[in-house]
């Protein structure tokens, strides 16, 4: 297979990082065309079964995280379409922890999306979450120290324009209040 799109990618890292940027660029829902995602597609497949077949045997077993190389292409492919089928949707903040894809932002709009696509509402940290594999302990990590432990990657941050507007009315907030406060001040020196 030609590799167009995901060049000089060496490892399972590079890999994923790669294919969320290029995603978040060439997706139909954002501006993008439909055969070149198709492309990628194609490409991520068969790099990434290329880079797990090339893993020793000795890291897949049935106490490890991964019992077998199969299993570990299935999930990760699957992460990857969940994350395809849900960038376009507009103002959302998507971040991947391990193989789970945690979603936050204007997700109201977007709930029967992410429902469709197997998204379940976290109520303890108020956030949709697709669970590329079954946790196998119970659950009692806050987002940090997952974070920590499997790694993290914010993949797109929906809406720039509504963060912004949203700053700037904090910042004016902020403003105002100071003003308040130094009138106040003011007031009470005289």
């Amino acid at each position: 297979m030609k590799i167009e799109f995901l060049t000089n990618v060496k490892t399972l890292a590079e890999l994923k990082k790669a294919y969320q940027k290029l995603c978040f660029k060439h997706h139909p829902d954002r501006g993008g065309d439909t055969a070149t995602m198709q492309q990628i597609n194609a490409e991520y497949d068969h790099l990434l079964k290329n880079l797990i077949d090339a893993e020793d045997d000795a890291n897949y077993s049935e106490n490890s995280y991964w019992q077998s190389k199969h299993q570990q292409t299935e999930v990760e492919k699957t992460v990857m379409e969940k994350l395809q089928a849900i960038i376009g949707l507009e103002g959302l903040e998507i971040e991947i922890i391990g193989v789970w894809i945690w979603v936050s932002g204007n997700t109201k709009e977007h709930k029967e999306a992410l429902k469709e696509h197997g998204f379940k509402w976290i109520k303890a940290h108020g956030k949709w979450c697709f669970m590329g594999r079954k946790s196998m302990g119970r659950g009692g990590y806050t987002m940090d120290q997952m974070r920590e432990k499997y790694g993290s990657k914010t993949v797109a941050k929906g809406d720039f324009k509504g963060k912004a507007k949203a700053a700037k009315e904090e910042k004016t907030e902020r403003s105002s209040e100071e003003d308040k406060k130094q009138i106040d001040y003011k007031a009470r020196l005289a």
